[in-house]
């Protein structure tokens, strides 16, 4: 089964780890962002950090396969991925249950490339919901 996240946080997939190293910069992250001094490595580390823990939570329950890398259209960030099992995140009526209950108080970085006033949590429902599920055809 498919599924979709949408997010207001910045989970640009820069594949930058570790701490900073002035011997390898500067360079373009998988992201194709210049990272040429220590506060530009920080900030990606921190987009590859929040992409991190979004695909962890995802993961704790099942494999992921076919994921695909966010992209970033009007200040949200999509992507999608596909499980083996339809009912491991919730049941036939609601397919992302158990996904949003895991998913709730997260905490998450912000201050990146995300609006201002956003919670350092996932939230999600409400007023200051910050983070979507759903499954796709």
């Amino acid at each position: 089964m498919r599924f979709a996240c949408e997010t207001l946080f910045d989970v640009t997939a820069t594949g930058v780890t570790g701490h900073y190293k002035s011997s390898r910069v500067p360079f373009t992250d998988r992201a194709d962002q210049l990272i040429a001094n220590e506060w530009a490595w920080n900030r990606a580390r921190n987009q590859q950090r929040n992409w991190e823990t979004i695909t962890q939570l995802i993961s704790m329950r099942t494999q992921l396969f076919d994921l695909v890398n966010p992209t970033k259209i009007e200040n949200r960030w999509h992507f999608e991925f596909e499980v083996e099992m339809p009912a491991v995140f919730g049941t036939e009526h609601h397919p992302v249950e158990l996904l949003l209950k895991d998913a709730e108080g997260v905490p998450m970085l912000i201050d990146l490339d995300n609006c201002a006033n956003l919670l350092p949590i996932m939230v999600v429902d409400g007023p200051a919901q910050n983070i979507w599920f759903s499954t796709l055809p």
